[in-house]
């Protein structure tokens, strides 16, 4: 998975407000059937490139001024997903034709009103007749999402803003994520609930100021009541007084795995890492308070997972570790 945030930036202006000067929306089956299949052959050469790490493919379908501004961001960026997201397909999430009466106007796109997962597109329309094309490579439960915005020249179209992000994790969207959140926090499982909000903001922003959820701002303000909730209830490290041994616990992330998503909870220990014997009586010792102390981390979880250090980390190297992985009998 390209980590975190793959939402690399690569567009050429700045946004806009209002929508004045635009003549016409389309939106998926009500776009004219043979722009339809001409942009379907823009998107199936741009996808075949991507995938075949062909640069020049790529940039051969891309405006000059992109190429100018963002050439060196590109190349990686091709890079690095045709090793990471390989793929023989891509389904098509949504598209849509917009024709505008001037040009360097805003351009905004409403997936929707009533439904968690509607959004909107937002750019800056530097052509009369545009076309937004929203897909997702196949194959994968971590989906990424291509936002390809072109403009047609003359009598030819070219891309104008190309944003690659993270979609899903494990077939969530940050929504579906945003809903689990809540969910748990009903439940009084405020870590799974703020493991489950810090999942969704890893997929608020797939194509960074160019879509934006409906509920995003409830996704945040959700997400800072969480947070400012645990740290007034866990300051961290927190040492475990009632193991003799004293260890501290550095963090509780949430890990996901191509067999789903798992608490992983990270601690310091006095032991040393190659006693691994005495790291497993101790581990037992932690499990209890971690039980404790987290209402609900342990419930509905195939696992919780473990990271031991003899170095408390900083999160700028990375130092060795020993995991302990806790299967739940169900």
């Amino acid at each position: 998975m390209i980590r975190k945030a793959l939402l690399v930036l690569i567009s050429i202006f700045l946004l806009q407000s209002c929508n004045v000067g635009t003549s016409g929306t389309w939106k998926n089956e009500s776009i004219e059937k043979d722009k339809k299949e001409e942009i379907k052959l823009l998107n199936d050469k741009l996808f075949k490139a991507i995938m075949s790490n062909d640069v020049k493919g790529v940039r051969a379908l891309l405006v000059d001024k992109l190429i100018e501004k963002d050439g060196d961001k590109i190349d990686k960026l091709i890079n690095d997903i045709s090793t990471t997201y390989k793929s023989e397909s891509y389904r098509v999430l949504d598209e849509y034709n917009v024709e505008n009466s001037s040009t360097n106007i805003s351009n905004t796109l409403l997936s929707g009103a009533s439904k968690d997962n509607d959004y909107v597109i937002n750019y800056l329309a530097l052509n009369k007749d545009m076309y937004t094309s929203l897909f997702i490579p196949n194959g994968h439960s971590n989906e990424i999402l291509f936002t390809i915005i072109y403009g047609k020249y003359d009598d030819e179209w070219k891309i104008n803003i190309f944003r690659v992000g993270q979609y899903s994790l494990l077939k969530q969207t940050a929504p579906d994520y945003y809903k689990l959140a809540q969910e748990s926090y009903k439940k009084a499982s405020l870590i799974d609930a703020v493991n489950y909000s810090s999942l969704a903001k890893q997929c608020l922003r797939p194509a960074d100021e160019n879509f934006k959820y409906k509920k995003e701002n409830e996704i945040n303000d959700f997400h800072n009541k969480l947070m400012n909730e645990v740290n007034s209830k866990f300051s961290l490290p927190l040492t475990f007084e009632n193991i003799e041994s004293k260890p501290k616990l550095c963090s509780i992330y949430p890990q996901v795995t191509a067999e789903g998503y798992f608490p992983m909870i990270c601690y310091y220990s006095n032991i040393n890492l190659k006693d691994t014997t005495a790291l497993k009586i101790e581990n037992n010792k932690v499990k209890t308070e971690v039980n404790k102390l987290f209402t609900g981390l342990y419930k509905d979880k195939k696992a919780v997972l473990y990271r031991i250090y003899n170095e408390m980390p900083d999160g700028k190297k990375i130092i060795d570790h020993y995991g302990i992985v806790d299967k739940i009998k169900n």
